[in-house]
């Protein structure tokens, strides 16, 4: 192939290479956005993942992979090609971003860099500890550990673990003169045999934080060791459209002693719905396809949420307009047309009018009151027999028994009057519409003959102050607190 054929063809492909970018960009590419906004760098191991984001046309995309990052003031800072920064001294900072063609800076104030401080044991080691799932349940969290090595569940005893990791089975899981021959360090490596297979790499943040805090001399945190306050998430929630498949997100705290820092690294990472996106251990979120997903972000006790949605076009889409009967309506319409999803077709008179006597009174209409119902020509007739239906006996009564089975209602524990008075109580709530409140208020302060307040039979049913204390908080706050009978639960 002679040099003039190379030359062309080199050059029609330069051709077509920028024609494609100009037609990705177009007129409608915006400028970029760098996350997060106000960057700091906060000691002398602080780091800070940059973002970039740009709009181009209806697209938002995260082009962070596509930038290049350069250090305009390398005494001071360093950055890598995927946007990390790093300190060298103190100062004011610049690091200039360029995405085709597009430049930007982004000024970075860094501080307290002399005082560069060893290694936090709860802001830092425990946290690995919980990112490499170490004291989760499953592993040395649970109640008894495993192997021999147990842990707080999630690290909410510090004096515990700490006294585990430098002082049992007299320091034998961790090697001061030798933090790289430490069990503590092999055996999440796999060098000595692990149960737990693979927790980390040499050269992770995690196998470094562990590593040097071991060379510190595994030291106690001070006092005045500033606490986590509240932690954000970047970007905020965010809509892609087809061709942004990936997103960075990025995760600062701020400490109570106004130190602000980039927790990305050693943070845990959730997609609440992974056959739409997946979230990788560095907080990469990458589509799986059409839909929305809420990405957690968690260090110490601390969450931050996002929700992303992918959007997709889909042939022949066309939004149906269904009526809607109020603002929640309106709501899930705006999100299905968002995603163009068309909403299910509204039920025919037969399958309402059957739904509705079944989850309102446990019952199926009669034949009158089906040919009642098909001869209203009122066009409000299914609101209409909503109403009539919550009015009725019929509802007080269905809706008196599931009550009376939530609340535990038993005969031998109650006897049978007992159960009868009870049951009757709640039917009377019920269908005089008694507000929720007040229900929960007279049957938790109810005490007294449980003939004359039938409400106090809630507290007979229970064996005794802790078995009432357990129901009470799972029927009325959701939460099962029996848990913690096995568990030295964090929350």
């Amino acid at each position: 192939m002679n040099d003039n054929l190379i030359k062309f063809i080199a050059g029609w492909l330069l051709l077509i290479s920028w024609g494609s970018v100009q037609n990705l960009l177009g007129e409608d590419a915006g400028p970029l956005k760098v996350y997060p906004p106000a960057p700091v760098l906060h000691g002398g191991r602080s780091s800070l993942q940059l973002v970039v984001d740009r709009q181009v046309g209806k697209l938002q995309k995260d082009v962070s992979e596509e930038s290049t990052f350069r250090a305009m003031t390398p005494e001071l800072l360093e950055v890598s090609e995927r946007g990390n920064v790093t300190p060298i001294k103190t100062g004011a900072g610049k690091v200039e971003i360029v995405h085709e063609g597009v430049r930007e800076e982004v000024s970075i104030r860094i501080e307290n860099i002399i005082e560069n401080k060893p290694w936090s044991f709860r802001d830092d080691v425990q946290v690995v500890l919980t990112k490499t799932g170490c004291n989760m349940g499953a592993c040395h969290g649970s109640p008894s550990g495993k192997g021999g090595f147990r842990l707080s569940l999630r690290g909410y005893d510090p004096p515990l673990d700490i006294y585990t990791l430098r002082s049992e089975f007299f320091g034998r899981r961790t090697n001061i003169m030798d933090p790289a021959d430490s069990l503590l360090l092999k055996k999440p490596l796999m060098e000595v045999a692990h149960g737990g297979g693979r927790r980390v790499k040499k050269g992770d943040v995690s196998y470094k934080v562990m590593h040097d805090w071991i060379a510190e001399g595994m030291k106690l945190d001070p006092a005045e060791e500033p606490d986590l306050v509240s932690v954000k998430i970047y970007p905020e929630n965010r809509v892609f459209r087809p061709g942004a498949e990936r997103q960075q997100i990025v995760l600062m705290g701020t400490f109570s002693d106004g130190s602000v820092r980039d927790l990305t690294p050693l943070a845990c990472y959730s997609s609440s719905n992974e056959n739409v996106a997946k979230v990788n251990d560095d907080g990469l979120v990458t589509k799986t396809s059409r839909g929305e997903t809420a990405v957690l972000a968690r260090y110490l006790d601390k969450m931050a949420t996002c929700y992303i949605t992918f959007l997709e076009d889909v042939p022949g889409f066309a939004w149906n307009n269904p009526a809607e009967k109020g603002f929640v309506d309106n709501l899930v319409f705006n999100k299905l047309k968002a995603l163009q999803i068309l909403p299910s077709d509204v039920a025919t008179d037969e399958e309402f009018l059957r739904r509705a006597y079944l989850d309102t009174t446990g019952r199926l209409p009669t034949l009158a009151e089906v040919q009642a119902f098909n001869g209203n020509p009122s066009p409000n007739k299914r609101d209409e027999l909503v109403d009539q239906l919550v009015d009725s006996d019929d509802f007080a009564n269905f809706w008196a028994l599931k009550w009376a089975d939530i609340l535990r209602s038993n005969s031998k524990k109650i006897n049978v009057s007992g159960v009868n008075k009870f049951r009757l109580w709640i039917y009377e709530s019920l269908r005089t519409d008694k507000p929720f409140d007040q229900f929960a208020r007279e049957l938790l302060t109810a005490s007294g003959s449980s003939y004359e307040n039938p409400a106090a039979n809630y507290w007979r049913s229970s064996r005794d102050p802790q078995d009432a204390t357990e129901t009470t908080a799972q029927l009325f706050l959701g939460v099962r607190i029996q848990c913690a009978k096995c568990h030295n639960h964090p929350f």
